[in-house]
C-alpha cells in the first residue's frame, strides 16, 4: 500500500548518479552507456512534494544530454503521481544534475507541464516501486516524421533504475521507437538522496 511518506522514500531512491555500465558491455549491439543524473531542486517551486531535475546522456557526452525535465512527486488518489515538465531553455542547464550551483536559478518560468505524461507509481513491495505513464495515449512526441504516444514502464530500488520508453503510432499502435531488447538496467554510482528534504 502506497502512502505520503513514500513520496520522500522514492525520491531518495531515485535522486543520485545512474550508470548502465554493466548492461552496455555485455550486450553493445542493444545498449549504450547511459548515465542518468537527477538531484533535488535546491529551490522547490512549490512546498508540495518533492522536486526534481533529471538529465539522461550518453556518457561520453555528459555535458550534452539529450533529454530533461523537471519532475514534481505528490501523493494524490492513494498513489504516487509523477508530473512532467519541459525546461523552456533546456541548454542552460545542462551537467546541473553533477552541479547543483546551476539549479539554483531554475524556477517556474523556466518550465512547462507536460500534458497527458505524469507517471503513476506505486509500491509492489518494500524494496521496490514501480511506475507507469498515466492511460489515455495522451503523451504524445513527434518523432522519426510521425506522430506517437510515449509508454514507460519503470521500476525502482534503493540502489537500481530499470526503465523501458516506446513510442506507439497514435492511429496504428504500432511501435515506431524504443529499446528492442528490453528495459534499461541503471545502478546508482553516486547518491544525492541526503539533499531530499520533508
Amino acid at each position: 500500500m502506497t502512502n505520503p511518506e513514500d513520496v520522500y522514500i522514492l525520491a531518495q531512491w531515485l535522486a543520485g548518479d545512474h550508470s548502465n555500465w554493466e548492461q552496455a558491455i555485455d550486450n553493445p549491439p542493444f545498449f549504450a552507456h547511459i548515465r542518468v543524473g537527477i538531484r533535488a531542486l535546491p529551490n522547490p517551486i512549490s512546498d508540495q512534494g518533492v522536486w526534481l531535475f533529471l538529465e539522461q546522456a550518453y556518457d561520453f557526452e555528459l555535458n550534452h544530454p539529450y533529454r530533461t525535465a523537471v519532475l514534481h512527486l505528490i501523493y494524490c488518489h492513494d498513489r504516487i503521481e509523477m508530473i512532467n515538465y519541459r525546461l523552456k531553455n533546456a541548454e542552460t542547464f545542462f551537467g546541473a544534475s553533477r552541479d547543483r550551483h546551476k539549479l539554483n536559478t531554475l524556477t517556474v518560468e523556466a518550465i512547462d507541464k507536460l500534458e497527458g505524461c505524469t507517471q503513476w507509481v506505486d509500491r509492489a513491495d518494500n524494496f521496490t516501486f514501480k511506475g507507469a505513464v498515466e492511460p489515455g495515449k495522451k503523451c504524445c512526441i513527434h518523432r522519426k516524421g510521425v506522430d506517437t504516444y510515449l509508454s514507460i514502464e519503470f521500476e525502482v530500488t534503493e540502489t537500481t533504475y530499470s526503465s523501458l520508453d516506446r513510442g506507439y503510432d497514435v492511429v496504428t499502435d504500432e511501435r515506431v521507437w524504443g529499446s528492442i531488447a528490453g528495459a534499461f538496467q541503471f545502478v546508482k554510482k553516486v547518491s544525492f538522496g541526503d539533499e531530499i528534504s520533508r
